[in-house]
């Protein structure tokens, strides 16, 4: 047996090339027995001369422990400082109090809120308000004729005043105007109750029976029929029961 001159591992004498360094051993001679061979110096020169730079695979063997002792180490530090954070982080955790929430108080008889009052019922009509006007005025015609028709006319005329948008005092101005014999003019005030509210039954089938007094059968029957499809169908029965509408 032999050692390498470059890795000082023991090879067996025939071997030309050294296993563990990977160096070729063509031109040395076997060492005599008891004889160590060393490594020559960095720089120096001859056919011996080694660069240790292009020999990773010997500076792996011959370091390979140093190595191996600093990953070891540095692997230890490593989880030793991990540790300490993580017990500094608990530390912060466990420092936190979770904010309390307090349990509403039960309120007690003095502070319990006291219980609405009951709806006041819904007052009469002011007097000389619209709607006490409208009010006086129906009362006059309730029975399908007025009794006063110039007063009513007068009340429907301030409630107008007062609301000039309550289709009800226009429709039952027109009535007044009927009963006065003024059919035009009872025409007019239905056409303004109409225009306010477009869905007023009434109001077409008392336009419509002017115009069956001014003998108008043609505009009747049409808001008489416009009156029954609106759930007012009186008008538009008896005018067919007439002959004047189909």
């Amino acid at each position: 047996m032999k050692k390498c001159p470059y890795c000082q591992q023991r090879i067996p004498d025939r071997v030309t090339k050294c296993r563990h360094c990977g160096e070729r051993l063509d031109n040395l001679s076997p060492p005599q027995q008891g004889t160590v061979v060393k490594p020559p110096k960095k720089g120096q020169s001859g056919t011996e001369s080694i660069d240790w730079q292009t020999k990773p695979r010997g500076i792996l063997n011959e370091y390979k422990t140093h190595i191996i002792s600093i990953i070891i180490i540095a692997g230890l530090l490593f989880t030793i400082s991990q540790m300490a954070n993580f017990n500094k982080s608990a530390k912060q955790v466990t420092a936190i109090e979770p904010p309390k929430v307090e349990a509403p108080v039960a309120p007690t008889p003095e502070s319990a809120p006291a219980p609405e009052p009951a709806p006041a019922p819904e007052p009469a009509p002011a007097p000389g308000s619209a709607n006490n006007l409208l009010h006086n005025a129906f009362a006059l015609c309730s029975s399908g004729k007025c009794t006063d028709p110039q007063k009513a006319i007068e009340y429907l005329n301030e409630a107008i005043k007062l609301k000039p948008y309550l289709a009800e005092a226009y429709n039952n101005r027109g009535n007044a105007y009927g009963d006065l014999g003024q059919h035009q003019q009872a025409i007019t005030d239905y056409n303004e109750a109409i225009r306010l509210k477009p869905d007023y039954a009434h109001a077409y089938s008392n336009r419509g029976n002017a115009y069956f007094i001014q003998g108008n059968n043609s505009l009747g029957c049409s808001d008489a029929q416009k009156a029954c499809e609106l759930g007012n169908c009186q008008l538009l029965e008896d005018a067919k029961g007439k002959g004047l509408c189909r």
